[in-house]
């Protein structure tokens, strides 16, 4: 699904799953404050 997100656009809700497996919406994890997201992409 791409997102043609351009700079200061609002990222979308989406469900994220944390290392033990528990499931939250982006808007939960920030809870209100600004929240800072960054993606990696390769093997660890």
């Amino acid at each position: 699904m791409p997102l043609n997100l351009k700079i200061g656009d609002r990222f979308p809700d989406q469900t994220l799953t944390d290392d033990t497996g528990t499931s939250l919406s982006i808007s939960e994890v920030a809870n209100g404050r600004p929240l800072f997201l960054a993606f990696f992409r390769g093997p660890w």
